[in-house]
């Protein structure tokens, strides 16, 4: 099975969303623009940041839960998805650290 058949359309599409979210971020200390398609960038997609690494994570969770109740290649498959999405969670972390520490300045 290959990988990406093994991930599943949803899985994939969340982490399709998460390389659009890190695509869209604004630079630190950017300025908030409330009207035009800059309200994407700098208001819409900070917000969605905690929401969606909060979503990757918990389906790391689900595939932790479901790899102890599996045996052989299904263990394996889900384990497998399980270090997948915490690498993206990890790759989220460092992408938006700087964004979100400049908030506190």
């Amino acid at each position: 099975m290959t990988l990406i058949k093994s991930l599943g359309f949803l899985r994939l599409s969340l982490l399709g969303l998460a390389i659009l979210n890190i695509a869209l971020r604004p630079e630190p200390g950017a300025a908030i623009v409330l009207s035009g398609p800059e309200l994407i960038s700098t208001l819409i997609v900070p917000a969605a940041a905690p929401i969606v690494l909060l979503v990757i994570l918990f389906d790391a969770l689900m595939s932790k839960v479901r790899a102890s109740d599996s045996e052989g290649d299904e263990e394996a498959n889900f384990t497998r998805i399980m270090f997948i999405e915490l690498a993206m969670a990890i790759i989220m972390v460092i992408a938006w650290f700087p964004y979100f520490i400049a908030l506190g300045k």
